[in-house]
């Protein structure tokens, strides 16, 4: 087993090693803490089951990213499988947002931008598992990314234990004993995955033609109530007369969630205003017009969603910063 902790290093080095850790045992990310300064009690212990590794990770409330720079800089073809063991955690990938409670598993994809987040401390057991081992075992592969399986009962508790169970008691086997174990692994993640869908399916009294009709009427409001800071995913529920759970089930027939669809939407009209070489308002401006008031969030969630700050993505696309009109007029005085 191998494993890392900031035990011995001075408190306000801490998240300073943790980030290197983070680096070195996962891939390349970028843990962000909003403590700066502080200490920072964390852990990681690992050992590997065949192809998979496996590794119990304890630490405090951070944010963890992983965009295009760190894409580019450290190219993956594999996926984390998350247990969430204590505490709680948010997974965003592509347009979907998933809050995972404990007994709960997600997945995220190394290939493609994702966040997770913990605002509290917490426990995760995290598996590295290869694409080809996992994804020709699911029918639909991007369903699988971003989404709370597992859960209290039936197959997804049982996968939920069965993972538990390998950082607990004696060593874990080696050779083909633990490839074996390795694809058992995999075949309960997929079932898992199955069962989930199954549940979907199943979960309505709610027609598809309703459905459609439903989720059409929601993006029709979000697109003209988008620049209000006002829109949330209970007050669309109140206006259309339908619970928010009824909403989230309309919406995971997409394979997204209302609170992910509204979010993209305002990040394609800040985009889109940014690379506009005649709008010269200031990026908090533009992130404000559009229903975003935590500036920093703003720029995180963009960074996450183009792998670029605001700013970089504005010279990028021909678009134009506040002081260029001054700027031009100076050079053509």
């Amino acid at each position: 087993m191998k494993s890392w902790s900031t035990e011995a290093v001075a408190a306000p080095e801490q998240f300073a090693y943790w980030r290197e850790v983070v680096c070195e045992a996962f891939a390349a990310l970028d843990p962000r803490s909003a403590e700066r300064g502080a200490g920072f009690a964390s852990r990681v212990d690992m050992e590997g089951i065949g192809a998979i590794n496996v590794a119990r990770i304890r630490a405090e409330a951070h944010t963890v990213v992983r965009d295009f720079s760190q894409i580019r800089r450290d190219p993956q073809d594999r996926l984390f499988v998350n247990l969430q063991v204590a505490g709680q955690g948010i997974v965003r990938q592509g347009h979907r947002e998933t809050r995972v409670t404990p007994g709960a598993f997600s997945i995220v994809d190394t290939a493609r931008p994702y966040t997770l987040h913990f605002d509290a401390r917490f426990e995760v057991l995290s598996l590295r598992v290869p694409r080809e081992l996992l994804l020709p075992r699911v029918s639909e592969p991007r369903a699988l990314f971003a989404r709370a399986l597992g859960g209290p009962a039936g197959i997804g508790r049982a996968t939920s234990g069965f993972m538990q169970s390998l950082m607990e008691g004696g060593g874990l086997p080696a050779g083909p004993a633990a490839e074996r174990l390795a694809v058992l692994l995999c075949e309960l993640v997929a079932e898992s995955a199955r069962a989930a869908d199954a549940g979907v399916a199943a979960a309505p009294p709610m027609r598809d033609a309703h459905r459609q009709l439903l989720v059409r009427r929601v993006k029709a409001h979000v697109l003209e109530a988008l620049d209000s800071p006002e829109l949330d995913v209970p007050s669309i529920a109140r206006r259309f007369g339908v619970s928010v759970r009824y909403l989230h089930l309309a919406f995971a027939h997409e394979g997204s969630t209302p609170a992910a669809w509204i979010r993209a939407q305002r990040m394609a009209r800040c985009a889109q205003d940014l690379a506009n070489p005649a709008d010269r308002r200031p990026v908090s401006a533009i992130a404000l017009r559009w229903g975003f008031q935590d500036i920093p969030h703003f720029t995180r969630t963009f960074g996450a969603a183009f792998g670029c700050t605001p700013s970089a993505y504005r010279l990028r696309h021909g678009g134009s910063t506040p002081g260029d009109e001054s700027s031009a007029r100076l050079r053509a005085g």
